[in-house]
């Protein structure tokens, strides 16, 4: 009788752990849950200032700010996702990009400066993908990739180091935080002046598709 009881207790005890054990790697392979979107009192205006590097159509209704830092692996995946975002509904998206690098990445600030300056000769979005392409650039490769796209060498060393496009950056930051930004990518969706934060480029295809098919 004790051994059936002892029996019993062990396939019990055995149920148990194997029930645990599929819990957990049902837990740990599930997709990850896309990021929160959450609505926002902001409007397109107060995040929207003259001379910020655009694409797209700059008279479109649908408007998206996004908050990036070039240092990031997932605002790297973030672009590509715009970017498949403007093929899919051309000329009906208006993209503008504010700078939010992050103290965690070493050389964040000094891709923006880059990234700033290159802006300055009408290169933003080449300089953009060249560094999302190689993330651990330095600052002689980033030299080589203003060469590459045909800068003016001494107006762009200089303007990396320049007092204006510090304060650019700067603005881009204080504006992010002004409204709830604290990590990246984060975009503002807006349909007309109305808009949304969201957190992450996965919700922000999932916002647009749902934006423009209400359209």
């Amino acid at each position: 009788m004790k051994s059936e009881t002892r029996f019993l207790l062990i396939m019990l005890g055995f149920i148990l752990i194997l029930g645990a054990g599929l819990a957990a790697l049902n837990y740990y392979t599930r997709p990850p849950k896309p990021p929160e979107v959450n609505p926002t009192e902001v409007k397109l205006s107060d995040v929207l200032v003259p001379g910020r590097p655009e694409k797209g159509n700059p008279n479109a209704r649908v408007v998206i700010v996004e908050f990036s830092d070039l240092q990031c692996p997932s605002c790297r995946r973030g672009n590509e996702t715009v970017e498949q975002i403007l093929l899919r509904y051309p000329n009906k998206i208006r993209v503008v990009y504010r700078h939010y690098p992050l103290d965690i990445h070493e050389r964040a600030r000094l891709y923006a400066q880059a990234a700033e300056a290159a802006h300055r000769q009408g290169k933003f979005w080449e300089m953009q993908d060249l560094i999302f392409n190689e993330q651990d650039a330095n600052e002689k490769r980033l030299e080589e990739f203003a060469r590459s796209l045909g800068l003016n060498m001494e107006q762009f060393r200089k303007d990396m180091k320049s007092r204006e496009v510090m304060q650019a950056i700067v603005d881009d930051l204080t504006t992010g935080q002004r409204f709830g930004v604290n990590s990246t990518p984060t975009y503002f969706l807006f349909v007309g002046d109305k808009g949304q934060m969201i957190r992450g480029h996965t919700s922000l295809a999932v916002e647009v598709e749902k934006v423009m098919e209400g359209e």
